[in-house]
Parts: C-alpha cells; structure tokens; sequence
C-alpha cells in the first residue's frame, strides 16, 4: 500500500514538472515574446514584419528538430535530451540581448527553437500520456494551465523589466528565470516511462485489473507482443485522410498563430491605451487556466467530438468579437473566447491525436501532427505582419483568418466521422 502511494505520487510530481515547463518555457517564448515586439522595433528600426520573421524560423526550426529529439527520447533517457533543450531555449533567448540586426535574431531563433521541440508541450503530452490510464484529460489541462499562470503572473513582471530596464536585460532576465527553474526539475521528474521509476502508471480505482496490464503493456514502446489499440503510422501516413488531417490542423494553427503575437500592436491601433490591454492580457491568462482545465474534463467525459467543439465553437466567436474590438466590453469577449479556442496547441491537439488515431504510435503520430501545427503557427504572425505592412490594419487578414478556420474545422469534423465510420472498429478493438 505505501509503495502504491509513493508511485501515485510521482505521477502527480509529473504534472507538476510539466506545469512549469509550460509556466516558464511555453509562456515565455509563445506567450510573452510578442510583448518584445514594439521595443525592439522602435528601439533598432525595424519593420514589424521583420521581426515577425523571426517567429517563422523559430517554428520552423521546431519542425525540423522535432523527428530527431522524439527518436532521441527512444534512445537516450529523457533527462539528457530534456535538460539539454533547456539550455538552448535559456541560453539562446538570453542571447537575443546581444542581437542589433535581423539576421542576428534570425539565427537566434533557430536555436531556441531547436530548444523548444524538446521542453514544452511535445514532451509534456508524451508523459502525461505515458504516466497516465485515467484521468490523463484532466491531467494534461492541469499541466498545461502552466502557460496560463506564466502568463498572468510574467507579464506584469516582463512588463515592468521592459519599462526600466530595457529590452535586452529583460532578454537576459527571461533567460534565466528558465534555467534556474527548469534544469534542476528535469533532473527530478523527466523519466519517460514508470517503467524506469519502477512504478505503474496512475489509474482510478475503477479501472478493472485486466484492463489496467493491456494498457501498461502497450504503452511500454512495444517491449511486449499484444499492441496498444490504434492506427499504425506506417499505415496511414500515405492515406490521404491523414495527409488532409495535417493540412487542417497547419490551418488551424496558422490562424492561431497569426491572431496571437499581433493581439496587443491591433488593440493599440485601435485606440486601446496600454493599462486596459495590460488588462486585457491578464484576464486571457486567468481564463486559458480555466479553459484548458474545462477541456479536459470534457474530453474525459464527453470525448473528442466535444472537445472540438468546445475550441472550434469559441474561436470563431472570438474572431467575430476581434473585428469588433473597439468596443471594450468586446475586446474582453474576445479575451475570454480566444483562450478557450487557442489551447488546441497544448491540451487540444494531444486529445484530438489520442481520439483520432489511438495509443499504439502516439509518440510519432504527435510529432507529425506537432509539426504541422508548428509550421502553421510561425507562419502565421509573419503573414499578419506583411499584410499589416502592406495595408496599415489588420481588418483584411482577421476576415482571411477567420474563413480559413471555419474551414479547418469543418474538415477535422468530417475526418472524425469519417475515420469512426471506416476505422474504429479496426484501430481500437484490441
């Protein structure tokens, strides 16, 4: 009985350490960067397009190292791999403090992409999903409020750096936070499998025993004959179904990402003064805390159809009340539908994975899937920036943005019927 306590327990240290990846890294380098974007602009001369460029790299660096850090993870323990991209994202956002020209932070982000594949919501998802039979939903929302609460409670933090300090200390300070905080907790708790700590995965006292060593067996990478139920990856990869499933969600993610590092230069344009969109900010971040918790019990209880309505029906509204931002009060709807909508990249997309395709190769099904969403999401604040540059507003590309969701939704909405219809019977009646 004390044995079992102490093994429930590390799954909750877990989510504890997934938490603060999220907290310091995802909120630092997805959430909070944009903040840099007028300082740096201003203070180098450089057009908002130009620096947005650099979020395009770094996405795109995720990309291409994403493949590689989900086979180190399979050959290496997860404490070297982890903690070694800790320190590429640490170092190399402190040394944007050293950048004076745009390729300088071109280069930059690169590396600290390079970070990002192996410290944020990649790995959390892989180990939830690996220390986890029950209640793995709510278990990923409660990690990953993690860039919720890093959101709240940096900003005022970034917010006060930038203003008496400077753009290049805050760079530096930013840098260090993610060292000090992370590296130490990747020694702790980054073990990929129980199987490592000598522990069993968590389960609620309902789950039948049978039940409970199908599933640890299946998770174990394939040490043992009977499979996890689910699609194989070298099944569906060349069906069209999966390559049109990737292509929805790079859309999704491209509007997610378009809207996002812009919010704060349009609420500006708009005529906003910088206390209420400070508001603004904080008040996004205390609802993405809530949201993606709210997610997670709703996939849990009502599956993954729910969950996709639950972003898809609030991110829509949210663009409706961004075209109407000038209202305050609409400018707060959207805040609090946006944060429901955008948490697709970190509780989202592993429930859809998981509700799509099943546990037999989860790990490489997530990582295409994370790839696709990263392609989308970097590109998407260098079109907004363009577009903006082009035209002086953001009005034309919100309107864009917006038909491209609904078609996005539309297609991973018929794609769940579709694969339930052909394939459920055949993926997960192991």
């Amino acid at each position: 009985m004390k044995q079992q306590k102490q093994q429930s327990l590390f799954c909750f240290g877990i989510v504890f350490y997934c938490f603060i990846l999220m907290f310091f890294n995802f909120a630092v380098i997805k959430n909070l960067h944009s903040m840099f974007l007028v300082p740096v602009t201003e203070g180098l001369g450089m057009e908002r397009s130009a620096f947005s460029l650099l979020f395009t790299i770094s996405g795109v660096a995720v990309a291409f190292a994403l493949p590689v850090v989900t086979k180190m993870l399979k050959k290496y323990p997860a404490r070297y791999v982890v903690g070694v991209c800790v320190l590429l994202v640490a170092g190399g956002f402190a040394s944007y403090s050293l950048a004076r020209a745009p390729w300088h932070f071109y280069i930059i982000a690169a590396i600290v992409g390079i970070g990002t594949a192996g410290c944020t919501q990649m790995v959390g998802s892989l180990l939830i999903n690996n220390w986890f039979i029950d209640r793995k939903g709510l278990a990923m929302g409660i990690a990953f409020t993690g860039s919720g609460f890093g959101m709240a409670i940096l900003s005022p933090v970034l917010t006060a750096l930038l203003a008496r300090f400077g753009w290049q200390f805050s760079y530096v300070a930013m840098g260090a936070l993610i060292a000090i905080f992370c590296l130490p907790l990747t020694w702790m708790f980054a073990y990929r499998d129980p199987a490592e700590r000598g522990a069993e995965p968590y389960r609620g006292r309902k789950t039948k025993q049978k039940n409970i060593e199908d599933i640890e067996d299946s998770i174990e990478d394939n040490r043992t004959e009977t499979p996890a139920p689910g699609a194989k990856l070298g099944d569906i990869r060349t069906k069209s179904y999966f390559w049109l499933f990737l292509a929805a969600i790079c859309i999704w993610s491209l509007v997610i990402g378009g809207v996002h590092m812009h919010i704060a230069a349009y609420l500006t344009d708009i005529g906003h003064t910088a206390g209420f969109i400070a508001f603004v900010f904080s008040f996004e971040a205390v609802c993405i805390v809530v949201a993606k918790i709210v997610l997670g019990m709703v996939c849990d209880a009502r599956g993954t159809r729910a969950g996709i309505l639950f972003m898809a029906g609030t991110f829509i509204l949210a663009m409706v009340c961004l075209l109407l931002a000038d209202a305050p009060f609409l400018a707060l709807l959207f805040a609090l539908c946006y944060s429901c909508g955008s948490i697709f990249t970190s509780v989202g997309m592993p429930q859809i994975v998981s509700g799509f395709f099943g546990q037999r190769d989860y790990a490489d099904i997530l990582s295409l899937t994370t790839i696709a969403y990263t392609i989308g999401a970097s590109f998407g604040p260098f079109l907004s920036g363009l577009v903006f540059d082009a035209t002086g507003s953001y009005m034309l590309i919100w309107k864009v943005y917006l038909a491209l969701f609904v078609l996005a939704f539309a297609i991973v909405w018929m794609l769940k019927n579709y694969l339930d219809k052909r394939y459920k019977e055949e993926w997960f009646s192991v």
